[in-house]
């Protein structure tokens, strides 16, 4: 059957296709593409890292802004006292610290989650370890709550603008060197 508005055009295996079908399939195609591509565009997009207020280990309110985003890598570990895994990764990564800081000119961040009846093991447990990390504390959970994750310990590499580069969930030995390689493309 052909008229002015409903022509017979092969659609693949065999089927005919209307105009109108295929007007509608060409649309949905390009509907298609484009979310692909947008979806694309986003995962290669970087998120920049949180900056709230946050506290030492003296209990004095830090902005981590001030800390993210000065133009060099940055390393966070988010960690708690009671947390094994997370006394694991910052004993492995301590043996890198001088490498990172000094070779790399990288920002290397403890950020604890302890509540705040626990910020008094924080101190006491850094001296005995030897972590000569930068330690700040995120008592009220601001971290978790905007990044979102669920577990700790949490890693995060960061560019020197501030945007993550990197995760890392949970501790894997020989995570430390997965973090060397990252940091060492950074500060190129």
């Amino acid at each position: 059957m052909y008229n002015a508005t409903h022509y017979n055009i092969p659609g693949g295996r065999g089927r005919l296709l209307s105009v109108r079908n295929y007007k509608t399939f060409t649309m949905l195609k390009h509907v298609l593409l484009a979310f692909t591509l947008l979806f694309a565009l986003t995962l290669g997009a970087q998120a920049s890292f949180p900056t709230p207020e946050l506290t030492t280990v003296d209990r004095e309110t830090v902005a981590l802004s001030d800390y993210v985003g000065q133009g060099k890598p940055t390393v966070i570990a988010i960690w708690a006292t009671w947390c094994q895994p997370c006394h694991m990764e910052l004993d492995h990564m301590k043996a890198f610290l001088k490498k990172w800081e000094d070779d790399y000119g990288a920002t290397v961040l403890a950020v604890s989650v302890d509540k705040p009846h626990m910020i008094n093991r924080i101190k006491p447990l850094v001296k005995r370890k030897g972590w000569k990390y930068d330690i700040l504390i995120d008592p009220q959970g601001q971290l978790q709550q905007t990044l979102g994750f669920r577990s700790i310990p949490q890693m995060y590499v960061l560019d020197g603008d501030g945007k993550i580069v990197r995760t890392f969930s949970g501790y894997a030995n020989g995570r430390e060197k997965e973090v060397d390689k990252v940091i060492r493309r950074l500060a190129k």
